[in-house]
């Protein structure tokens, strides 16, 4: 399945599980956004990857791995399956971040979406930085260290270089998210070091970035009038709480040639008469736009806000297909995520 495919990532159904025994799908926790990192508490850091999230569930000697939305991506992901099937358990549930390093280590977005779309990956790696279930104990309820020293005792054993421990750093946060923007990474998270693991989005777990970057819908995208294909530009979209879809800014994608074919048959596949947005814009007077069903979200990085909701000097990053339009919203960062307990 390419980035471009006809699929959409919607969250998959999941089975009623049976009271004490492993989850069958766990959604996982999510971090918040912040401005700045806490001004006390036990919290602990590590390098935000820029990769997907992947959660693995191993039982009977056999390795299945999940997106965020619960969908199985084990036969994707062979010889990271394949790996984790080897681990000495009885049944576990790890979560961690699948990405591709470049040749100076550091997490390479764009290699990844490559990795995929070609079928070849891999070269890709998973991280792995909690552990939610092992050997018939759900963890869950153990605060991060706990689980997290148990998880480093079991990742030391294992001797392979597709599953690596996300190490967390003893600098203060803010020498740390300065180191992280000076090698150009994502960011960093942080993580209460008392908190239970928690499905959802929580303030237990922040994130600071580098640069605003989030998820976007595509409703349309803009072209040369008079062209018959081609796209000069892609046009984003964020839902609001209430459910409409807003206009929110453009941006020029970079795409392969292999890439820009493929999206230009998904075009005629989802193309509408009407706009998706509720405050569509106007085109050029060069250009004519097409509308398209809000089905596609890229990832895009950008300068600021502009006080009318729009983005400003945006950056195409890459197609998330592992993400569901109807979850994209404007992120917006809070003060803080420190409070006392």
């Amino acid at each position: 399945m390419g980035r471009w495919s006809k699929a959409r990532p919607r969250p998959a159904q999941r089975p009623p599980d049976v009271p004490g025994e492993m989850p069958s799908i766990i959604e996982p926790q999510l971090a918040t956004l912040v401005s700045a990192a806490p001004g006390y508490g036990d919290w602990s850091y590590e390098i935000k990857f820029d990769g997907y999230r992947m959660l693995t569930r191993i039982e009977h000697g056999q390795a299945r791995l999940f997106t965020r939305n619960g969908h199985d991506w084990s036969a994707r992901l062979p010889h990271l399956r394949d790996v984790a099937a080897e681990i000495a358990v009885d049944n576990a549930w790890f979560d961690g971040e699948a990405t591709v390093l470049d040749a100076d280590g550091k997490p390479d977005f764009n290699a990844l979406q490559n990795a995929f779309d070609r079928h070849r990956t891999q070269s890709i790696i998973l991280f792995v930085f909690d552990l939610l279930w092992l050997n018939g104990r759900d963890l869950r309820d153990e605060p991060l260290r706990a689980r997290r020293r148990v998880l480093h005792d079991m990742m030391d054993s294992i001797q392979t270089p597709l599953l690596r421990y996300s190490e967390d750093f003893a600098q203060d946060p803010e020498s740390l998210i300065a180191a992280a923007c000076k090698m150009k990474l994502e960011g960093i998270i942080g993580k209460r070091g008392d908190s239970p693991y928690r499905s959802g989005r929580s303030t237990d777990w922040i994130k600071i970035k580098c640069h605003l970057r989030q998820e976007f819908v595509i409703g349309g995208i803009a072209r040369t009038k008079g062209a018959k294909a081609g796209v000069r530009s892609l046009l984003l979209g964020v839902y609001e709480p209430d459910g409409g879809l807003r206009y929110a800014g453009h941006v020029r994608p970079h795409l392969t040639p292999r890439q820009s074919a493929s999206f230009q048959a998904r075009i005629e596949r989802i193309q509408r008469v009407r706009a998706p947005f509720r405050n569509p814009p106007a085109p050029d007077r060069d250009q004519e736009l097409l509308w398209l069903k809000p089905e596609v979200v890229a990832e895009v990085s950008f300068l600021e806000w502009t006080p009318t909701g729009e983005i400003r000097h945006a950056s195409f990053e890459g197609i998330r297909e592992d993400k569901p339009p109807r979850a994209v919203n404007r992120e917006s960062a809070v003060a803080s995520a420190s409070r006392k307990r």
